[in-house]
């Protein structure tokens, strides 16, 4: 059966409805949703991220993982969780890399959807024995170590809205036949809240998008970590960058099979959707639940700083590929430059330096 078909029905019966919850419903929906199905990542997928161009992001990242788990004091608890997993690459290039240096940490995934957790087994059959499976970053326990997370965020629902001349909208998708939008007041407060400081730039068609999910998640993380790190890498902006008035159709960005389509009703369930990250919201709910902000910067600079083309050597033989996939990461018309870094932490002094901000620490421009 045309997996659209019965989203279809299930959207109709909540029309209207704000664009992150038809963004809700088109990406999770436990049978329907587009990540409910085994990722699509790679070169037959609709997109890829950093872990499936190289083995080396996975061994940069076990190092800076490393040096955190140094600077606290090697605690004999530590942990890695990682939420967002996809195929299970990321996942299983760290463990790889952990094990080339004799060592070995329990490794948490955080997966709702049945089918993404096969394919994760079946990649990490060599780790099986260090990787445990949660539904839910609510399962679990309170723990010492790293929560990880690549391209996670930019998935949450966003509320889409619009300046008119009457001021503020927001849109609604309303389901008869196909979805069509319409302009609506605004759903929740805290919409204003998050964007009033910009909006009076705003000309009138100006479209942009606030996340409001990502603190509910966040909170979470930050309730369960007694002491470690916080690293998120995604695709995004600070606030001021994000909401600036010459940015007037904002972000979002729909993807099937490596197209880019602007029409995120053109096919319900069948597609990715995607918002690009606000950074300095991140950055805010760190402080808020105490966590120290220790570092900002693009992924190129952060992977430099580690050590990336060494790692390289380490892992592989260095053949043409491997270096094509190293130009991949950190070059600009790759991901180097389009892709952040952001490090938080608890129980490590503000100041703490890292390595993979040696060359370049931004948190001045969150």
């Amino acid at each position: 059966m045309d997996r659209e078909l019965p989203l279809l029905e299930l959207l109709r019966e909540e029309s209207p409805m704000t664009f992150a919850r038809y963004m809700e419903l088109c990406l999770y929906h436990p049978d329907y949703g587009y990540y409910a199905k085994a990722p699509r990542l790679g070169r037959k997928g609709d997109y890829f991220t950093s872990p499936c161009v190289h083995a080396v992001f996975g061994a940069a990242v076990a190092t800076q993982i490393l040096e955190i788990w140094e600077k606290l004091g090697c605690p004999q608890d530590f942990v890695i969780v990682e939420a967002g997993a996809g195929e299970g690459y990321l996942a299983l290039d760290i463990l790889n890399f952990l094990k080339l240096k004799g060592l070995s940490f329990p490794y948490f995934i955080c997966e709702p959807f049945p089918a993404n957790q096969a394919r994760q087994e079946e990649i990490l059959a060599s780790h099986l024995d260090s990787v445990t499976w949660f539904r839910d970053i609510s399962e679990l326990e309170s723990f010492a170590g790293v929560f990880l997370s690549n391209e996670l965020f930019d998935s949450f629902p966003v509320h889409l809205i619009e300046m008119t001349e009457e001021g503020l909208r927001e849109v609604y998708v309303v389901v008869e036949e196909r979805p069509f939008e319409a302009l609506g007041g605004l759903s929740d407060p805290k919409i204003l809240e998050r964007v009033a400081p910009f909006a009076e730039s705003w000309p009138e068609g100006y479209r942009t998008e606030v996340c409001l999910a990502v603190e509910p998640y966040f909170k979470e993380i930050a309730k369960r970590l007694i002491r470690g790190a916080v690293i998120t890498f995604d695709y995004g902006y600070s606030r001021g960058d994000y909401y600036h008035p010459d940015r007037a159709q904002g972000t979002l960005l729909c993807y099937y099979r490596h197209q880019v389509v602007e029409n995120p009703y053109l096919a319900p369930g069948k597609m990715d959707l995607t918002s690009h990250v606000d950074f300095t919201t991140l950055k805010e709910l760190g402080e808020r639940y105490g966590l120290a902000n220790l570092g900002f910067t693009q992924q190129a600079p952060f992977l430099v700083g580690l050590g990336v083309e060494r790692l390289l050597g380490e892992i592989s033989e260095m053949t043409f590929k491997d270096i094509e996939a190293l130009k991949m990461l950190i070059l600009p018309q790759g991901l180097g430059m389009s892709h952040w870094v952001l490090i938080q932490a608890r129980g490590l002094p503000p100041d703490t330096h890292l390595r993979g901000f040696s060359l370049s620490n931004r948190l001045r421009m969150l």
